[in-house]
Formats: C-alpha cells, structure tokens, sequence
C-alpha cells in the first residue's frame, strides 16, 4: 500500500485506489474490502455495465469536466497526445479513462464512507504507459489535482497473470502469451510506481 506524504498535492482520507496490472487480482481486492467494511463503495461498479451506456457516461463526465475546467482539460489533453498513443482507440480509451476520473474525483462525496477505484487515476497512467510510445509529463497531469491518500498494490507473477487471463470473458488489451506485451506492462508499472513515488506516495505494508 502508497500512502500520499506531500504538502504539495491535496488528498482525501475517504479516497483510495487499487493498483496493478490486468487480472492481478485489483476487483478481488476491492470485493474483499467491500465483505470486511460495509461502507465501502465500489466507485467503478457504479458505470453502467453495457458498453453504449458506459461510453455514454464517459462522454457526459468529460463535457461536464470541460465546460468545468477547460484550460486544465485541454493541458491534460495535450499532455496525454505527447505519450504517441498506437492508434486513435488507444487514445480516446485513455483520455476518456482520464477525464472520467478527474471528474469523478470531483464530485461531491458522502464523508461517512470509504470511495475506492480499481480503475483510477493512476491505473490511467498506467493505461497511457502502457499503450504510448514516447515519454510524457505525467506528473504535470497531477497538477490541482485531488489525490487519493491511499493506493492499494495488486501483483502477481507472470505465471499466474496468464493463467488468469484465461479465464476473463472480456478481452484485455495486453495480450499475456506475448512476451512483448507482458514486458510493456510491467514496464508501464515500473514507470507509474516512479511518478507515485515522485509526487510523494510512501510505500507502506497493507494491513487489508
């Protein structure tokens, strides 16, 4: 578990996300988390399920965030263009993943309960890692940003990443039999881990 140590970036207590790459176990633990304390909410689980009803509220929470911020939706914008993403898909899945979770993070929340993402911020850095081709700025992204104060770790190894793929009904865009991609991925962790670390996230051991 990263806890976020920073006088520079804002945070909430009730925030939390799960890191960690596809089919390393981020819903399970979520689910878990979910059994052990009743006020957890699943903030993923709340995006419609169908796929026209999901791309539907990304594109309403990326207007709203537009009409809201449109000087930082556009440097965001710009930033994430610069990573050279491998196809017009790849891009607009990250930059609609983005600016879902930056509105998202916005939204007025009930205190009481603990918000949590296994699709948040940082796994969207991640996705920008993993699907670009050049450096980017990625803590410029975090600039007047409210940040989770914990980030939970989900890992596997190699091994059981693949078996587990097997068994997801939905398609991934990593492909785990490619050793390419398997690379790539643990590549694009290694590089979102650093940009944690640099904006002051503490890795502590998880007592979930």
């Amino acid at each position: 578990m990263f806890i976020l140590n920073s006088q520079k970036y804002a945070s909430k207590d009730n925030y939390a996300e799960v890191l960690g790459m596809p089919s390393s176990g981020k819903t399970t633990l979520v689910g878990n988390m979910k059994k052990n304390n009743p006020g957890v909410i699943d903030v993923n689980a709340r995006l419609p399920k169908g796929r026209i009803g999901r791309q539907a509220s990304k594109f309403l929470y990326m207007s709203l965030l537009f009409l809201r911020s449109p000087r930082a939706f556009i440097r965001d914008t710009k930033i994430i263009l610069s990573s050279g993403q491998k196809s017009a898909k790849d891009l607009y899945s990250v930059l609609s993943n983005w600016h879902l979770n930056v509105r998202m993070y916005s939204l007025k929340d009930n205190l009481d309960n603990l918000h949590i993402w296994d699709q948040g911020l940082f796994q969207a850095v991640w996705s920008i890692y993993f699907c670009g081709s050049k450096e980017f700025d990625a803590i410029s992204l975090f600039e007047n940003k409210l940040l989770p104060a914990k980030v939970h770790f989900a890992d596997a190894s190699n091994d059981e990443l693949i078996a587990r793929s097997r068994n997801r009904t939905r398609r991934m865009r990593l492909n785990y039999l490619n050793h390419d991609d398997l690379e790539k991925g643990r590549y694009a962790l290694k590089k979102t881990i650093q940009v944690m670390e640099a904006i002051g996230y503490i890795e502590k051991k998880d007592s979930t």
